[in-house]
This record gives structure tokens, C-alpha cells and sequence, in this order.
């Protein structure tokens, strides 16, 4: 075969295997919803981020509201996960499961001004139901405690009456915020403010006291030393789509976990 026939028939395979290749299929657009506790806010948006990068076709939509919010997305389709940051009840689980995906601690935060580093879990407690009314030291002293707490239907004040209160109520004269980002504001502007938050949520312009001798952090809140700690949890259909259920898979394994330990404990 001459050098000329020769290059014409490896032109003719060539252009025949290109018209038979295979053009890859796009991957599916997947939308997915993360619905529910306040405090899981800055969980689910570092999750979904990281998650989202690594699968471009995955958009996730995070709605963040309160835990009670957070049970009735559980059963808005299998592609919605509900954000739950107080105990279940089994008979809120019909339709779902619950997977818990990190550990968080119940911070007490006070303004930057203000020189108390600690406090003891009873004192909290009295503070909180208006048996201690002033501030005893630093440029507040002698000055009323204003009590920042939660609205109805918030995991956070669920979970902090049920660790705290031991079933006192929270004083009338508490300002009730319905955000962890309007309690947050509210302390860092009011020197004589006390509230509580997430640690998630913490920011530098509020400072978290020390609860019965034991500082907060992702270490002592993993290890379960720190006395306000409480579990962290989707609850997911029943039967999620498979695209939710690789979300679920990766809040859990390793490269998840390492996020949520950025600001959280890890998982159980």
C-alpha cells in the first residue's frame, strides 16, 4: 500500500471513530432542601458549600427557622432533610429517621465589657429565672442582668430549659429574640446582656463563659466535659432520594466531619 493510500485510510478511522464516540450525558440538576433549627445554620451552609463544589449539579436550598420547622420538612418529599438541635420524640419519627451529625454546645455569652469569665450551671439557672437580679462586678456592677433568651419553638431553648432550668421558667422580663443572630446582636450591644447561642454561631464580638469550671470548645463538647451539650440531627424520609441519602453519607464520613469539627463536636 502506498505511503498516500495508507494516510488516507488512518484519516478514515480516525474520522470514524470520532463520529462514534460517545458524547458523556450531563449529570441531572439535583435540588435539595435543608429546612429547620436556627442553630444548625452555619453546619448546613459549610456542608453544603464543600459539598456542592465537589458536585456542581447539586444546588441545596437551606431554610433556617426553628426545630419545629425542621419536623414538618421531614415529610415534605425525599429530597428535603429536616434540622432538628433538640431530643426527638419517637412518635415525631413516623415518617423518618433521625441521624445525628454533631455534637453542640449551649454557650452563655455575656458582652466583651463585661470581666466575668465563668460561671457555675446553678447560678445560670438563677440568673435566668430573675432570682439574681445585678450584675455583682466590673462597670456593671450593681446593675440590672438583662436576660436575653429564645422564641417558642426553638431547639436551642428547648435544650437549654431542659439542661438548665430544671423546670423554672425563664423570667417574664426576658428580651425574646428569634434568631441566634439577633440574641448574638443583642448581647454584643448591651454590656449588661447574658444570653445563650450555639457555639456554631459564636462570633468574636460576644464572649462565652466558662460553665462549671470547663471551657467550650469542639474538644470538650466531643468528649461530652462540657455540662451544656446536646446532639445535632437530620431527620430524613424514610426513603430519601438517592442524591439526599449521598449528602447524608458525606455530612457523616470523613471530609464532613472534619468540617463539622471546625466549630462543633463530631458526631457520635
Amino acid at each position: 500500500m502506498s505511503r498516500v493510500a495508507l494516510t488516507s485510510v488512518i484519516a478514515l478511522i480516525s474520522l470514524f471513530l470520532v463520529s462514534c464516540a460517545v458524547t458523556p450525558t450531563p449529570r441531572p440538576s439535583v435540588r435539595l432542601t435543608l429546612a429547620g433549627a436556627d442553630s444548625m445554620q452555619w453546619l448546613a451552609r459549610a456542608l453544603a458549600n464543600d459539598y456542592t463544589q465537589q458536585h456542581p449539579n447539586v444546588t441545596i436550598n437551606i431554610q433556617a427557622a426553628n426545630s419545629e420547622m425542621g419536623l414538618r420538612a421531614a415529610s415534605q418529599g425525599p429530597e428535603t432533610i429536616g434540622m432538628i438541635s433538640r431530643t426527638i420524640m419517637p412518635r415525631e419519627l413516623s415518617q423518618a429517621r433521625a441521624v445525628v451529625v454533631a455534637r453542640d454546645g449551649i454557650a452563655v455569652i455575656v458582652n466583651v465589657q463585661n470581666p466575668i469569665n465563668a460561671i457555675q450551671a446553678t447560678q445560670i439557672a438563677q440568673v435566668f429565672s430573675g432570682d439574681i437580679l445585678t450584675w455583682p462586678t466590673g462597670p456593671s456592677a450593681g446593675k440590672a442582668i438583662v436576660v436575653v433568651s429564645r422564641e417558642e419553638g426553638s431547639g436551642t431553648r428547648n435544650a437549654f430549659e431542659t439542661m438548665v432550668m430544671n423546670q423554672q421558667r425563664v423570667t417574664r422580663t426576658a428580651v425574646v429574640m428569634p434568631t441566634e443572630a439577633a440574641v448574638l446582636d443583642y448581647v454584643a450591644q448591651n454590656p449588661e446582656a447574658i444570653g445563650y447561642t450555639s457555639m456554631g454561631a459564636l462570633t468574636p464580638q460576644v464572649r462565652a463563659l466558662a460553665v462549671d469550671d470547663v471551657y467550650l470548645s469542639p474538644e470538650t463538647v466531643e468528649s461530652q466535659t462540657y455540662p451544656l451539650m446536646r446532639t445535632l440531627t437530620f431527620v430524613v424520609p424514610l426513603d430519601p432520594a438517592p442524591e439526599l441519602q449521598a449528602f447524608v453519607d458525606f455530612a457523616l464520613g470523613a471530609d464532613g466531619q472534619a468540617i463539622i469539627g471546625q466549630r462543633y463536636g463530631r458526631a457520635p
